[in-house]
């Protein structure tokens, strides 16, 4: 009995240490990522420097992406007739029909308009929503969270489709659409442009190395210049450009702090326009292994 229960002791003292360890390591990644942060916060840095990646030590350090909320489709913006197309292409663009991309859109702009009227016999209104049990939906107003999509009628379809949907949107930012941050994936669906035309565009904007934020980069200097890699010119062109910027007006930070085995993702939502930043958003992500800035 003496030597079981010293057996125990021993076994639950390692693992009570182990699990010290992780806290400690956990701790320390947060607070590195942090310091990325406010790195990243100062007036005079720009996308690409140096500075956003930085060793403290052989198992610390912390890497940082400076990028811009218009960099993303501003679900919000694009819920509308004019620009519910771009919607639709987005969906299209992940596998799903052209029917059911239409349908689900047109399900997100009823969730969103003030009226209860139906905007097509696949989409979802209030009558809709009682019949399933949700009479305090829909909301009638704007998204105010992306993770409110989840309560709209046909989310489910989105999530399978393209698990990581989420990357592709914001609620924040002027709705423009940032060409010198935007994937190619969101070049192309904004634009009507093919996606081998954005690639392209993506890939002389990134340098010879082919990454975003390095040295060689060579971001676009005009908007006719965008409009020429994307292939895109006359009427479609005129009508396209006011929705794009140069370089959008509201700051995404991405820091992520690594100590040890232990690695914590910080994003921040920042406005830095005249005067002290003011930070709109603060949230912690979780951090795979094979993730890459």
């Amino acid at each position: 009995m003496l030597s079981f229960l010293v057996i125990m002791t021993v076994s639950v003292s390692h693992q009570h240490g182990e699990l010290q360890l992780a806290r400690y390591g956990m701790i320390r990644a947060r607070q590195l990522a942090e310091m990325g942060v406010a790195v990243a916060a100062h007036p005079m840095i720009k996308a690409g420097d140096p500075l956003l990646r930085r060793s403290v030590s052989g198992v610390e350090r912390f890497e940082v992406i400076l990028g811009t909320e218009e960099s993303r489709l501003n679900l919000n913006a694009l819920l509308t007739d004019q620009h519910l197309p771009v919607l639709e292409r987005m969906l299209k663009s992940w596998g799903i029909s052209t029917a059911d991309a239409q349908g689900i859109a047109a399900t997100l702009m009823d969730w969103t308009d003030a009226d209860d009227l139906k905007r097509r016999p696949d989409s979802a209104e209030k009558l809709d929503y009682d019949h399933l049990g949700y009479s305090d939906r829909p909301f009638n107003r704007k998204f105010s969270s992306l993770n409110e999509v989840d309560l709209v009628a046909r989310a489910d379809e989105i999530q399978a489709a393209r698990p990581d949907w989420r990357s592709f949107f914001t609620l924040r930012g002027t709705g423009q659409l940032d060409v010198n941050m935007a994937s190619a994936e969101v070049l192309a669906a904004a634009t009507g442009a093919s996606l081998e035309n954005a690639s392209r565009l993506v890939q002389q904007r990134n340098g010879l190395d082919g990454l975003q934020q390095t040295e060689d980069d060579q971001p676009l200097q005009s908007l006719n210049e965008a409009l020429s890699l994307l292939g895109i010119a006359g009427q479609q062109g005129a009508d396209i450009t006011p929705l794009l910027t140069l370089q959008g007006a509201t700051l995404r930070i991405e820091s992520i702090g690594t100590a040890g085995d232990s690695r914590c993702g910080i994003a921040v939502i920042m406005n830095k326009n005249g005067g002290m930043p003011r930070i709109t958003e603060w949230r912690e992500f979780p951090v795979g292994g094979a993730h890459r800035l």
